[in-house]
């Protein structure tokens, strides 16, 4: 971010900057205006070096080096700490704090308004967690998943809103943005854009918020019912059966909504999947989908598998049908199974496909 003969950055370049920021610092967030004043702090600096000397000289140089995805609007503090400690802030990080940062400026933009304000905190026993000035009561205990060097801890949490809907709470606390608590938080705002799109089958985003420490996504639910329980043990039953294949159209759809952006859910399980009363099946989020990509074939493949093993209570085998093992199985249903468990992904079909042969 080297100070020496460069050109001067276009004001409309600028005004994206600072728009696309919030008008925040990228890494701290502070606010940049100055409070009672007319002036701002913030300051422009380059991820890649204007000059040749610059810090992170070693870094590719775009094209369009005074660019705007070159640029990270910056306090005065954190401008000098990466110049002056480049090593510390290789280019990658400082990109990855910039896409994590300006993506959650978008979906907070986004973020839908309470219908009311909440003036009295909700009361009853649980954890009561704030977003957005709402406050939401956790139904169990969350669900914790510590980072082995003490940086971070992602939080999942079924709650109560204010009003009684069920919601689906996550949070990414931090005390250093380390590289890997940065994909997360860049995972997750990515899938709040995602949302805020409303395609159909996808959970519907109630709330989120984000700051220097803590990153937080709240999404609808139809109830607090995982697919293991709904079917837990009754799988086999010819009713049930007819309900699994009933329920698995919304289920599909949502799935299809990814697979239409190229992405995967990658983590279907009995206790990810969530059933409404009548046992219509939905996803509780968008999985693994921003975080470890895989193709739209597997996700065929473990529906697949996940159904099988609900209506025979046994693991796919081999040239085994569905139906041999249950004769509850309807023989368009166990082909539909037969198919999309094929070896071979390019046999398997979509998971349109799927959702259709499934119907009874």
């Amino acid at each position: 971010m080297a100070q020496a003969q460069r050109k001067h950055i276009p004001n409309e370049i600028r005004r994206a900057l600072f728009d696309a920021t919030d008008r925040q610092c990228t890494i701290c967030r502070r606010p940049l205006d100055i409070e009672g004043g007319t002036h701002h702090i913030g300051e422009m600096g380059h991820i890649a070096p204007h000059s040749l000397d610059g810090p992170r000289r070693e870094a590719a140089r775009p094209a369009e080096v005074d660019g705007l995805g070159n640029l990270m609007l910056l306090c005065p503090s954190c401008h000098r700490t990466i110049d002056k400690e480049p090593g510390l802030w290789p280019d990658e990080h400082l990109r990855a704090i910039k896409a994590e940062h300006e993506g959650w400026v978008v979906v907070e933009r986004a973020r839908p308004e309470p219908d009311e304000p909440l003036n009295v905190e909700p009361t009853g026993l649980g954890k009561m967690v704030k977003v957005g000035g709402v406050a939401y009561r956790v139904a169990r205990d969350p669900e914790e998943e510590r980072f082995a060097d003490g940086t971070a801890i992602v939080s999942r949490a079924f709650a109560f809103a204010p009003d009684g809907r069920h919601v689906w709470i996550r949070t990414i606390a931090t005390k250093w943005p380390g590289s890997e608590a940065l994909e997360r938080r860049l995972a997750l705002a990515a899938e709040a854009g995602l949302l805020t799109e409303a395609l159909p089958g996808l959970p519907t985003p109630v709330a989120a918020s984000m700051t220097a420490e803590r990153a937080t996504l709240v999404t609808a639910l139809p109830s607090f019912t995982t697919m293991a329980h709904f079917y837990g043990g009754r799988g086999r039953e010819a009713e049930a059966v007819r309900v699994l294949a009933a329920g698995a159209a919304g289920l599909c759809k949502g799935l299809a909504s990814l697979h239409a952006r190229g992405l995967a859910h990658g983590a279907l399980a009995d206790d990810s999947i969530m059933t409404d009363r009548d046992g219509a099946l939905f996803l509780r989020d968008a999985g693994q989908a921003f975080l470890h990509p895989i193709e739209p074939a597997e996700d065929v493949r473990q529906l697949a598998e996940l159904i099988h093993l609900t209506v025979t209570g046994r693991p796919p085998v081999p040239l085994v049908s569905a139906a041999v093992l249950n004769p509850a199985v309807p023989e368009r249903f166990a082909h539909a199974l037969d198919r999309a468990l094929s070896p071979d992904p390019a046999e398997r079909g979509d998971i349109v496909e799927l959702g259709a042969g499934l119907r009874i």
